[in-house]
């Protein structure tokens, strides 16, 4: 996946995001965090968000032009997605996002439905087209919120398993997508 960072956030949407940024972390099971941080305020460096292989900041200077996206594990992918839905979103006209057809990547759809029911923000939209089968699936909903209230440990890794099985199995070609 390409990112490509075309202006930075205005100083209303950057606060928009940080916030959201600290709610997920905070949402999410620690077992889908990222990996070493314990604390929302660690994911930010001298006002860059700088976690899961993304630099985001409201300065165009901490930020690389052109990131690409190469997440080694279904976490941090995840978490990833994410945090590009949030940019996608929040911060409108900031990045650009493209898939690389050469590569089977996870799609936008489970990290959607997670943000639309745990933020509280239905209006959420993906960058590219998602499989409509997939947001209306209630048993894909169901695995993730059971993931985050889940008290059970056991559970967690059940319904993670679940998840990053899911999030490969609904991979469908681009023609089968609808926006």
């Amino acid at each position: 996946m390409n990112v490509y960072f075309d202006s930075p956030p205005s100083q209303d949407a950057w606060i928009d995001f940080t916030l959201a940024v600290t709610e997920v972390f905070w949402l999410l099971p620690a077992t889908a965090r990222p990996a070493d941080i314990d604390q929302a305020s660690d994911l930010f460096s001298d006002a860059v968000l700088d976690v899961a292989g993304l630099r985001f900041s409201q300065q165009p200077g901490h930020m690389q032009p052109v990131q690409q996206m190469l997440w080694a594990d279904s976490r941090q992918s995840f978490f990833g997605r994410l945090m590009l839905l949030l940019i996608h979103n929040l911060c409108p006209g900031s990045v650009r996002i493209e898939r690389d057809t050469q590569t089977a990547e996870c799609g936008w759809e489970q990290p959607l439905i997670w943000l639309r029911h745990h933020l509280q923000r239905p209006e959420l939209q993906a960058p590219e087209a998602v499989n409509e089968r997939v947001l209306t699936d209630d048993s894909v909903c169901r695995h993730l919120v059971q993931f985050r209230d889940s008290i059970n440990t056991d559970a967690l890794a059940y319904h993670w398993r679940v998840i990053a099985l899911m999030d490969n199995v609904w991979l469908t070609p681009k023609e089968e997508k609808m926006s």
